[in-house]
């Protein structure tokens, strides 16, 4: 008999999905158990920070960043 395992497939959320500055969005994705978020534009561009900024914050969430969305 053949076994296979099945991994779940990661769940993401696009920031544009949410309301707030980017780090509330971030917090929000973590804490209702997203994997990642997919960065919306004008978030990283209104964000008081750079892009490293943003992944450390990701980091620190235990968040994958699959995509950006221009």
């Amino acid at each position: 008999m053949m076994t296979t395992s099945f991994r779940p497939l990661p769940k993401a959320i696009a920031t544009v999905c949410l309301s707030g500055s980017l780090p509330e969005k971030l917090q929000a994705a973590a804490a209702v158990g997203f994997d990642g978020v997919e960065i919306f534009e004008n978030d990283l561009l209104t964000f008081d920070g750079s892009p490293a900024d943003v992944r450390s914050i990701c980091d620190g969430l235990g968040l994958a960043i699959p995509l950006y969305q221009p």
